[in-house]
């Protein structure tokens, strides 16, 4: 293989731009005539770009690496939409068949973000099942839960080819939410139940992962803010934590952004006064500064 070259910011955006315009076009003459074929036609395409990026360097491969991408998620959304109106799929068999596009497009498309945006796209759609079948929101939640708990051990000790599927999963966990934000039941959530599972499972990790150095008192914060809070803080705390000891700059920004939200609702949805409230944030803000002094102690410090 050619050895890598580092392509400029502004001409991989320009290569972008051509790749995504290519397959645009190709979705305006083409795919509106025959979903199903030209959707497989354009899975082709991307995997002879794949093929071609691996066999090239520089610009050249940037913009095989961009044309397989646009190729390949076109390629199967076409695919999945021209399959779902030709048979008639409800939530469940459109599930089942985004899973088995999902399984099957794994292993040949390495990309991140197209393994985790096919990831997505069957977590939420198992999840639009699961509300066809009138599933109670507070059960969502529990799934919701355990997908998150999959996720973050993928991410913490998994191999690099998996944790796509982790960042597939992670939005997903959202679902819930977005449904009962939808229908206006957003009380049915943030049930006590839920968020002593989820604070049980982060300990459960915690502990795994110190073993001997296991602090009670560590372990007693997170079942405390898993109580007070909701399971979105949670989640976003867990996040966070993780980035900072992994030195992810990903896991940061998806922590931040994760408990900045849930802090947000959380605020906006607390019947109490403000008073209360200002209480809330200035707790978040010290127990956020306090994590980090102690990520940063020992060979973390700077």
């Amino acid at each position: 293989m050619p050895k890598e070259e580092k392509v400029p910011f502004m001409v991989s955006a320009l290569l972008a731009f051509g790749a995504w315009l290519a397959c645009l076009t190709a979705l305006f003459l083409f795919a509106l005539r025959n979903m199903v074929w030209f959707g497989l036609g354009l899975i082709l395409a991307a995997a002879v770009c794949q093929y071609i990026a691996g066999k090239t360097a520089g610009a050249r491969r940037a913009f095989a690496l961009h044309a397989s991408l646009a190729f390949s998620l076109f390629g199967k959304g076409l695919l999945f939409f021209g399959m779902s109106d030709l048979w008639g799929l409800n939530a469940g068999s459109c599930f089942i068949l985004l899973a088995v596009m999902a399984a099957l497009s794994y292993p040949l498309f390495t990309l991140t973000i197209d393994r985790a945006i096919t990831v997505l796209a069957a977590v939420l759609c198992g999840f639009a099942w699961l509300w066809e079948w009138h599933v109670p929101p507070i059960w969502l939640e529990t799934f919701s839960v355990g997908l998150f708990g999959l996720a973050y051990g993928i991410l913490i000790n998994g191999r690099a080819v998996w944790r796509p599927l982790a960042w597939g999963i992670l939005p997903a966990c959202a679902a819930p939410l977005g449904f009962c934000v939808f229908l206006s039941d957003t009380g049915a959530l943030f049930g006590g139940w839920n968020q002593t599972l989820l604070g049980s499972i982060l300990c459960a990790f915690y502990a795994w992962q110190t073993r001997r150095n296991f602090n009670i008192l560590l372990a007693a914060f997170i079942l405390l803010l898993a109580f007070i809070s909701n399971s979105g803080v949670c989640m976003g705390a867990a996040l966070l934590a993780l980035g900072f000891a992994q030195k992810s700059r990903m896991l940061q920004i998806a922590g931040a952004g994760a408990f900045a939200a849930a802090l947000c609702w959380l605020y906006y949805q607390m019947q109490t006064t403000l008073l209360i409230k200002a209480g809330y944030l200035c707790t978040a803000g010290i127990l956020l500064m306090g994590t980090y002094v102690w990520l940063k102690r020992g060979k973390y410090a700077r």
